[in-house]
C-alpha cells in the first residue's frame, strides 16, 4: 500500500535524523565512564592511604617500647646533668683546708729543731673573687692575689724570731701577710702577735709533710 502525503511542504511533519540520539547516549556513557574512573582512582588512593596509615601505626606500636625507653634515658640524663652541675659547683667552691694549713705551717721558719713561734689559734676564710680583687687593688698582701686567709694568733720566742716569721711570708710568692700587732709579755719574755696570712691559689696541694702548730710556749 502506497502512502502519499499531499500536504504542502511547510505543513508536513519533519522526521529528524537519529544521529543526535546516538550522540546523547555516547555523551552520557562517556560522562558515566569518566565519573567511574575518577571514583575508582579516588577509592584506590584512599585505600593506599589507609594501608599506609595502618603500616605506620604498626611501626609506631613496634617502636613504642623503644620510645618509652628513650624517654626514660632522656629523663635519667637530665637528672645526671643536674647532679653533675651540683658536683662541679661543689668542686669550684671546695677548699683543701688540710693541705693549705700544712703549707702555712711549713712556711714558718724553724729555730734549731723547733719553731720560733707557737700558734695559739688559727682562723680560716675562703675569699670570694670580689674580695680577692678588692684586696689586690687596695695593696693588701703586697698586691698578691690571695684566695684563702689564715688569721693567726700566737707567740714568738723573741723579736728576731718574730721578724723571721714575717719575712718568711713576705718573701714567698705563694704567701702574703698583713701583720696586725705584737706586744711583749714582760712575765714570760714572749711576744704575743696577730697576723693574717694570705695564700695564693688555695686549691694547690702542699708539697711537703705537715709540721704542726704548737700550743704553749715556743721552742727555745
Amino acid at each position: 500500500m502506497i502512502s502519499l502525503n499531499l500536504l504542502p511542504k511547510n505543513l508536513r511533519r519533519r522526521v529528524e535524523p537519529g544521529w543526535w540520539r546516538l550522540a546523547a547516549v555516547v555523551f552520557v556513557l562517556a560522562t558515566l565512564a569518566t565519573v567511574g574512573i575518577l571514583h575508582y582512582n579516588a577509592l584506590t588512593q584512599v585505600q593506599a592511604l589507609e594501608n599506609e596509615r595502618d603500616q605506620l601505626q604498626l611501626e609506631v606500636n613496634a617502636l613504642r617500647p623503644f620510645i618509652a625507653e628513650q624517654n626514660t634515658l632522656n629523663s635519667q640524663q637530665q637528672d645526671l646533668e643536674k647532679l653533675l652541675a651540683v658536683r662541679n659547683a661543689l668542686r669550684t667552691k671546695f677548699v683543701p683546708w688540710s693541705d693549705n694549713l700544712a703549707q702555712v705551717i711549713n712556711q714558718i721558719p724553724r729555730e734549731g729543731r723547733g719553731f720560733g713561734v707557737a700558734l695559739k689559734s688559727i682562723g680560716t676564710k675562703a675569699l670570694t673573687p670580689q674580695e680577692a680583687s678588692t684586696n689586690a687593688q687596695n695593696g693588701a698582701y703586697d698586691g698578691k692575689p690571695v684566695s684563702v686567709e689564715f688569721n693567726l694568733q700566737g707567740q714568738a720566742m723573741g723579736q728576731n724570731a718574730l721578724i723571721r716569721f714575717v719575712q718568711a711570708f713576705e718573701s714567698s710568692d705563694r704567701f702574703g701577710i698583713n701583720f696586725q700587732q705584737a706586744s711583749l709579755d714582760q712575765t714570760s719574755g714572749l711576744y704575743n702577735f696577730g697576723a693574717t696570712v694570705g695564700l695564693v691559689g688555695g686549691t694547690q696541694n702542699a708539697s711537703t709533710t705537715p709540721g704542726g702548730a704548737q700550743n704553749g710556749s715556743p721552742s727555745r
